[in-house]
């Protein structure tokens, strides 16, 4: 055994450079394989071995986020639930460990009753306002600067706005009061009441919640201050500006409208949510048939499930202009109007669908917002082929 070990020392020192080059190779290989497993084991689909129920809820978090906006911005499970950098990277990571092992040691009902109860600051504010502000963006980057600049292990580490939330046609919450098709202050509810980003958004991916539970929400602590200035029940106008856009027939970037039907005759937001006072805020078919014939409900079920469709298919457009325009800026191509236009049709998009009502509120408007939604994408798609 010592003479096999002293021939091995010898056969080193003779090529000394043969081994210095394989144990470089070798580091450099550990350590790409490692990274490689790291990103492998961050993906949802490692997430989904844990958590493959569907639905919404305990064990279905990956299928609900899979329905998410944050899933169509390519926001991925770690983006959220790992700090921005490679220091909140390797921390989740450790505590991904404890999760995997907690996975093989618990009992079902016991992890259950974990992910039915998660800790309020899961995901905590400074994470939320990294991506959706300009301000929380740079004092994180600031305060983390070295971390930050190390190495981008996922898309959150190369987030930096205003450039990364204009291209996601997000709206700055702490400065743009018009968030999500709805008027909200965020700066003031945050300055002066305390509040966190989960006190109205906690388990905004993962529960299902409907739009009247958050509505409720609001109105809870509104009702609370009916003495203040908060907009009560019937102040729809006050926070429903998208809504109010569409009946009026305005609001997109380059499209002319006309009023819809119902507003052109006079009948405003209570005609059609006659359930509002009792909490339910959606209308339903029985409120069509209370004025039209029982066969108006075909119409206003044909107007929502096209207006669907086309938000649906468009979707699927916006995505491949957005990988086309980020390719074409990795081979240094001027795009800078590509992108302007671009932000102009993804910001009409989301009017249509922050509306709510899949075009009911105003059809003819809503298919001409989306027709120069579809020429925009076309017209952008077009531009860069024929460049190349």
């Amino acid at each position: 055994m010592g003479a096999n070990v002293k021939d091995l020392l010898a056969w080193c020192r003779r090529h000394l450079i043969l081994v210095i080059v394989l144990t470089l190779v070798s580091i450099v290989g550990f350590v790409y394989v490692n990274i490689q497993v790291l990103h492998m084991t961050s993906e949802p689909e490692f997430c989904h071995l844990c958590h493959p129920e569907k639905g919404f809820g305990a064990l279905a978090e990956v299928d609900s986020w899979e329905h998410s906006g944050h899933a169509e911005a390519g926001v991925s499970c770690l983006d959220c639930h790992g700090r921005p950098g490679i220091v909140g990277y390797v921390k989740a990571k450790l505590g991904g460990l404890k999760d995997t092992y907690m996975q093989l040691t618990i009992t079902p009902e016991e992890k259950l009753n974990i992910l039915e109860n998660p800790d309020e600051h899961l995901v905590p504010s400074e994470q939320c306002t990294f991506c959706h502000t300009d301000e929380g963006n740079a004092e994180y980057r600031k305060k983390h600067k070295y971390t930050m600049q190390v190495v981008e292990m996922r898309m959150l580490d190369s987030v930096k706005n205003p450039e990364f939330r204009e291209r996601k046609g997000l709206p700055d919450i702490m400065e743009d009061n018009f968030v999500g098709g709805t008027h909200f202050n965020h700066r003031f509810h945050i300055e002066t009441f305390d509040m966190e980003c989960n006190n109205c958004h906690f388990g905004l991916i993962h529960r299902a919640q409907s739009k009247s539970d958050r509505m409720n929400m609001c109105l809870i602590c509104h009702a609370e201050n009916d003495d203040s200035s908060a907009p009560q029940l019937a102040d729809c106008q006050t926070c429903h500006e998208a809504q109010y856009d569409m009946n009026l027939g305005k609001g997109a970037k380059g499209v002319a409208g006309e009023q819809s039907l119902m507003w052109a005759a006079d009948v405003r937001c209570e005609g059609c949510h006659t359930g509002a006072e009792e909490g339910q805020f959606r209308p339903t078919s029985d409120t069509c048939t209370n004025c039209h014939e029982a066969d108006y409900v075909d119409i206003f079920n044909d107007w929502a499930s096209e207006t669907k469709s086309r938000l649906e298919e468009l979707n699927l457009i916006r995505s491949e202009v957005e990988l086309l325009l980020k390719e074409a800026d990795k081979r240094k191509r001027t795009t800078a109007d590509a992108w302007k236009r671009y932000e102009k049709a993804l910001y009409n998009f989301r009017l249509v669908r922050n509306d709510g009502t899949h075009g009911v509120h105003n059809n003819e408007y809503a298919n001409a917002i989306l027709d120069s939604v579809a020429t925009d994408f076309r017209e952008i798609q077009k531009g860069l082929n024929e460049a190349w």
